[in-house]
């Protein structure tokens, strides 16, 4: 990572100018109104970027960025869009006749029939339910055909104030400079303020470069020896990543980052993941935006693996995975169960070759010791793939895998097209488990906290 420069959104740093007119101006001063015309949790028709027409969103925050005459600006949520898309817009961009105001939904009342209650009964079902305001029972009307303030309870005040002053609900950060490429963040990440305008200094990844070929490179750094430089890539992350934990204590991880090698010979970051010494070959993954659907996913993947085979390890990554995640996995997985079925038959890459072989389809008795310790996948996923894909079927002498030719060439077609790991070019030896640091995985995190909740504060991982 080099060269990153940061724009904080001006709103964590800026003042509203108090300037009073000149006193000799005699006349009288009229009060002008700074209340914005939408609140935090209303909705409204607004601009997207690269979408035609208008788009319902839903204000989160609200900003003055002028007091006379007053100018706001409003922080949205597209509904129905990912938390990526959100964004800062003026009023102009707001189609304000179609302003919907959110309110508690009523109830509606039925009456219990009286054979229901019993002479035990001590009326406590008969008393008043109340339930929590949120998203489930509010319901968004048209400012016009209400008072907007008909139901402006003290819960749907605290509900707005909530939403208003979450910042991690909102993305903070205006722009990073990275390598030269300037790009705007997808979410909230808690960068200190005194980062905004730091130069990282490196001309690429510190740490021991453990794979080159083709003008690609992968980097090993150890958390605990390079922290800084770790604490920030998982800052950088946290910006692209919704669901990510900025862990604080990189101690226990090591980060494999890739980059590629620029015509003046620098480094420069296009992605990287994370593991631990644990039962998980990766904890967290990132490509980052400018790099996107260039095959660079799915390559952190497979060079995952190949990490997992020198190990002589079975490995699976961190879960839940999110939707995105689990189809590059399930894609690689079954890329990974393919090559090891078409290892068993004589072919030039081809289809055409095949056909000696096959008919309309490829079969092959599922023995899964055999096919774990190959690709090294954790049975599960194995199975859990077969299922999505239905390339498994229940024969007398137990699964068989079967592919059809339309797989076997899709197979083929990725791997000519898409770029591969070679496991010749990689130069690197498990590094051994550190000793007096704690395993930072979620499942790790999990049994630390359960073991503290029955009073056991005794505990190694």
């Amino acid at each position: 990572m080099s060269m990153i420069d940061i724009d904080f959104d001006a709103s964590n740093h800026s003042t509203v100018s108090t300037e009073t007119p000149p006193e000799e101006n005699n006349e009288e001063i009229k009060p002008v109104m700074t209340n914005p015309k939408i609140k935090p949790g209303w909705r409204v028709n607004a601009k997207m970027e690269g979408v035609d027409g208008y788009v319902l969103a839903e204000v989160r925050h609200v900003k003055q960025i002028q007091k006379n005459p007053p100018e706001f600006l409003y922080y949205v949520h597209y509904v129905d869009y990912n938390r990526r898309m959100e964004t800062w817009l003026k009023e102009e961009s707001l189609d304000m006749k179609t302003i919907q105001f959110p309110r508690k939904k009523k109830e509606s009342k039925k009456a219990e029939p009286l054979g229901q209650l019993s002479p035990d009964d001590d009326g406590s079902r008969l008393k008043k339910k109340f339930s929590r305001v949120g998203q489930n029972n509010i319901e968004y009307i048209k400012l016009g055909e209400i008072d907007a303030y008909e139901d402006d309870t003290p819960a749907m005040k605290k509900m707005r104030k909530k939403e208003e002053d979450d910042e991690s609900k909102r993305r903070n950060i205006e722009k990073i400079v990275l390598n030269g490429w300037t790009i705007v963040p997808w979410y909230f990440a808690p960068y200190p303020e005194p980062l905004t305008r730091m130069k990282c200094p490196l001309i690429g990844p510190p740490g021991k470069k453990i794979y080159e070929k083709d003008g690609l490179a992968f980097f090993e750094i150890d958390g605990a020896v390079d922290d800084d430089y770790s604490t920030n890539l998982c800052l950088l992350a946290k910006l692209f990543l919704d669901h990510k934990t900025v862990y604080y204590d990189t101690k226990p991880f090591y980060f494999y980052v890739l980059c590629e090698k620029s015509d003046d010979m620098f480094y420069d970051i296009v992605g990287y993941f994370s593991k631990a010494t644990d039962e998980y070959n990766l904890a967290c993954i990132l490509v980052l935006p400018q790099f996107q659907k260039k095959g660079y996913g799915r390559f952190l993947i497979e060079f995952s693996y190949l990490l997992s085979k020198v190990e002589q390890k079975t490995g699976s990554p961190e879960k839940p995975l999110s939707d995105l995640g689990l189809l590059s996995y399930r894609s690689y997985w079954l890329y990974a169960i393919t090559e090891f079925i078409l290892s068993y038959y004589d072919h030039d890459g081809s289809v055409d070759s095949l056909k000696k072989f096959i008919g309309k389809e490829v079969n092959l008795h599922c023995n899964f010791p055999k096919l774990i310790e190959k690709t090294r996948i954790k049975k599960e996923d194995l199975v859990n793939t077969m299922t999505s894909f239905g390339i498994a079927r229940q024969a007398a002498n137990g699964t068989q895998i079967i592919l059809s030719l339309t797989m076997i060439e899709k197979y083929f077609k990725n791997k000519k097209d898409k770029i591969h790991v070679d496991p010749k070019y990689l130069k690197w030896s498990p590094p051994m488990p550190k000793q007096g640091v704690y395993n930072s995985s979620r499942a790790a995190d999990n049994r630390r906290r359960a073991a503290i909740a029955n009073g056991n504060y005794d505990f190694d991982e």
